[in-house]
């Protein structure tokens, strides 16, 4: 049996590769000011190499290769950076893809979470590969900056890489990002169990936000997991539900394994594994479907630390490093103001990439005016007016407590939001000094 491969050569500068096992691809080319791709399946194998800045067809070649278990094809790429924004069309609104070709693409990775396919699956490839796609665009191109970090820390804790995908369905890689319910950070984590693994959150920071902290929380909740029900995919059910539900659901249902205990599951529990195993297979083989990662503004995802010793000032810090307090927050999501919550060991400072040269240049000037600024505050903190409460007896006026407390009764109406000459008996009044 043979199958005909037709390759498309296009002038660029840069190229992107698109193959397919057994199920394979047509692409129709738009001029530039056409803001799409249409994808249909077809019978025979295609390769297209699409251009990035125009799209006609100087040259086309077909040739007969034999059938075999895989096909391997090599290509020079000139640019491994290939972005487009442009959106991938698939005829019926469905990803190409089988139990066969999905089997056939896991078996080039060493996943350790099992990757099962079935109709639930193939309903979340279809959502993320079609109507999602602008964001596991977006997403492809952002794991750039959040997965190395990731991988070391998951490498740490001896747990499968591909649990990075995790913080895919749970924020898009968002470390401010909450819920509804009040879970925050790329892990989303509630004030309860942030407090369980340690998460620190008070009125500076919120850890929960800390990419290095909460994804150490985020492993060692999972290690506990699937040590407890040794099941991967339980063990990320758990993650989504707790394991309370989980209990209840190996219960009701007599089995442990997730397929088994799934009917008996929270719906969003139902439909979050299912979504993980999409976004794990869809993340490796997006290319393989003619999706491109988009481009993003870098600069807001690369970083590096610099060492501030106890007692440095935040806005000063922003100042000698040409940003603006907001500015330099972005790079620092734990932190809640424009404060560095010392604990006696200095603080590692995110800064920009590339920038830390501009921070050790100015760190004798930092310390100094740190120094300053600090007494400063002192200062203005030691003659800042104290408020104390007065409790409204029975029988008072404003009169009688103005001189009581040696303050005139229009002080008294202006920082208690007072009107007219109305109090009452048990009436807590602020008074400054």
């Amino acid at each position: 049996m043979k199958s005909t491969i037709t390759t498309a050569f296009i002038v660029c500068s840069s190229f992107f590769a698109l193959a397919g096992e057994n199920d394979s691809l047509e692409i129709s080319f738009f001029s530039k000011d056409k803001d799409k791709i249409n994808v249909n399946p077809k019978v025979d194998s295609t390769l297209s190499v699409i251009d990035s800045t125009d799209s006609v067809i100087i040259h086309i070649d077909t040739i007969d290769i034999a059938e075999s278990n895989s096909l391997e094809l090599v290509l020079c790429k000139e640019n491994a950076n290939f972005f487009s924004d442009e959106i991938t069309y698939f005829e019926l609104g469905e990803i190409p893809v089988n139990q066969g070709l999905f089997e056939y693409h896991c078996s080039l990775k060493d996943f350790q979470v099992p990757m099962q396919y079935n109709q639930l699956v193939k309903d979340q490839i279809d959502y993320f590969g079609t109507r999602w796609q602008s964001n596991l665009k977006e997403m492809v191109t952002k794991s750039q900056h959040f997965f190395p970090l990731y991988e070391e820390i998951l490498t740490e804790y001896k747990l499968p890489h591909e649990i990075k995908y995790l913080s895919i369905i749970e924020s898009g890689l968002n470390p401010h990002a909450r819920s509804r319910c009040g879970a925050v950070g790329a892990w989303q984590f509630m004030p309860a169990t942030a407090r369980i693994f340690d998460l620190k959150m008070d009125y500076n920071v919120d850890e929960r936000r800390s990419l290095d902290k909460s994804t150490r929380a985020a492993c060692t909740y999972l290690k506990q997991m699937f040590n407890q029900y040794d099941d991967w995919l339980v063990a990320l059910a758990s993650y989504n539900c707790g394991p309370g539900n989980v209990r209840k659901a190996m219960r009701l249902s007599g089995s442990k394994d997730f397929w088994g205990i799934y009917k008996y599951l929270p719906r969003e529990t139902q439909n979050y594994v299912p979504k993980f195993i999409a976004m794990t297979y869809l993340m490796n083989f997006y290319d393989e479907y003619g999706i491109v990662p988009s481009s993003i503004q870098d600069s807001l995802y690369s970083s590096e630390q610099v060492y501030c010793k106890e007692g440095y000032d935040f806005e000063i810090i922003a100042e000698r490093m040409g940003m603006s307090n907001e500015q330099l927050l972005s790079f620092n999501p734990e932190l809640k103001r424009s404060n560095i919550p010392y604990k006696g060991e200095g603080y590692l400072l995110n800064i920009p990439q590339n920038s830390s040269y501009l921070y050790y240049e100015n760190e004798e000037d930092i310390e100094s005016k740190s120094i300053v600024r600090a007494e400063e505050k002192r200062i203005a903190e030691a003659n800042r007016p104290k408020v104390t409460h007065h409790y409204v007896q029975k029988g008072e006026s404003l009169n009688l407590i103005a001189r009581k407390r040696g303050v005139t009764v229009s002080q008294l109406r202006m920082w208690n939001g007072i009107k007219g000459s109305t109090i009452y008996p048990k009436q807590r009044l602020k008074i400054y000094r």
